[in-house]
């Protein structure tokens, strides 16, 4: 098999890389029905890439198929070739995609699939290759493909022509929208008696596999990070705020994180953010709880819903009340100038720049609760006072909940 073939092309001659990733994908598989990969089934992939040189496919291709099945585990090699790194993913999340959507995730000590495995496979190579990838998004794509639901059944051809006729509007929408729009299809398919026994389980199978799936390999992602060193309050911090499944912007917000509070300036902010929680929580005219002010990522949330639940209204005292403390007109200033640079700075992925930007609320928090008395007995004073608060609380969390961060 190692003799090259007398038909062989020039290695990508006309072909793109999706050309072949496709290739790979539709071979990867093929050695599996040899007799060597039979008898010796530790060859599978090893025996594809030999016969795939065998027939006449580059390197690209037939590394692809040797190696696809890579990390198999902790401390295995991790794919970086583009075509390999390809057919690799998507096996693993069809793989996972097809369990989740069939209700077979892992429970407890139980997976007897791997899933757990090829999860972190999942995530070391998102890791290692920098991919930027919503996870919602890869699901939904398999879905489409047909990958995840029966194909023999006596529906499967008006299922896929269902799948076609609405695949370009579903990719065009948020991840999240897509499943708040699978949501209300089968609620309206349902009520309009419209659907089937086997539709609706194509409908249930897609949401529950895109609502669950993201939030496996989360967990996943924090076991690993914790192994890793990274404390487990910082990710839960970030993890806290929902509406994000591109693991690898949420890690490079957890490692920032784990950065900023090391530093003088935010542990004061950290202190001065717990402060005002605690103030809130008493306050008879606070917000309550904090925390709260971005929940619901379990059901969806995107993040755009969740920066708007971060607008927090300020009170300004009425004309001719009495004017304002100095402390008070400080950090208004300080909001001001900080929460449109830390939403530039999110915006861009900056995470460093958004915690900086924060940083500069430190002097003026402090000033603020040494200077003035937030539950004064005027309703106005109090009013305004705890809506820059609510402000400032609301502006740390667009980084993070900090009210999952110990100390």
């Amino acid at each position: 098999v190692d003799s090259p073939h007398p038909n062989r092309s020039p290695e990508g001659e006309g072909l793109s890389l999706a050309d072949l990733a496709e290739t790979a994908a539709r071979l990867c598989k093929a050695d599996l029905v040899t007799g060597m990969v039979g008898e010796f089934p530790e060859l599978q992939g090893i025996m594809g890439g030999y016969y795939a040189r065998a027939q006449g496919h580059g390197d690209a291709i037939a590394d692809a198929i040797r190696d696809h099945y890579k990390p198999v585990g902790q401390g295995d090699d991790v794919p970086t070739a583009p075509v390999t790194v390809a057919v690799s993913l998507a096996d693993k999340l069809d793989t996972l995609a097809g369990f989740f959507a069939a209700d077979m995730s892992p429970t407890g000590s139980k997976d007897p699939f791997a899933l757990r495995r090829a999860a972190i496979s999942v995530l070391a190579l998102l890791q290692q290759n920098a991919l930027r990838l919503s996870v919602v998004q890869a699901v939904a794509v398999l879905v489409f493909a047909g990958m995840v639901f029966p194909q023999r059944s006596a529906n499967a051809a008006s299922m896929m022509k269902f799948l076609e006729n609405w695949r370009g509007t579903v990719l065009s929408l948020t991840p999240y929208g897509i499943v708040e729009f699978f949501s209300d299809f089968r609620r309206k398919s349902i009520e309009s008696k419209s659907s089937n026994d086997i539709l609706v389980g194509m409908f249930d199978g897609f949401i529950r596999a895109c609502n669950d799936l993201p939030a496996f390999l989360a967990d996943r992602l924090k076991v690993q990070q914790r192994e890793a060193g990274v404390r487990h309050d910082l990710i839960d911090a970030v993890f806290a705020l929902g509406g994000e499944d591109d693991l690898v912007r949420l890690l490079a917000r957890v490692k920032a994180l784990q950065a900023f509070v090391g530093t003088d300036a935010g542990a004061n902010l950290l202190a001065g953010y717990k402060r005002a929680g605690n103030i809130l929580k008493s306050s008879p005219s606070g917000g309550g709880e904090p925390a709260k002010l971005v929940e619901g990522h379990s059901e969806g949330v995107s993040p755009s819903d969740v920066q708007e639940k971060l607008r927090v209204p300020l009170h300004h005292p009425a004309d001719g009340s009495p004017p304002r403390a100095g402390e008070e007109l400080a950090l208004e200033t300080a909001l001001d100038s900080a929460e449109p640079l830390a939403t530039a700075a999110i915006a861009a992925e900056d995470f460093e720049g958004a915690m900086s930007a924060l940083s500069t609320l430190r002097a003026p928090i402090d000033a603020f609760f040494e200077g003035v008395m937030v539950n004064d007995p005027d309703p106005q004073k109090r009013a305004y006072r705890i809506g820059l608060l609510e402000r400032f609380v609301s502006a740390v969390h667009r980084v993070a909940d900090f009210s999952k961060i110990e100390g």
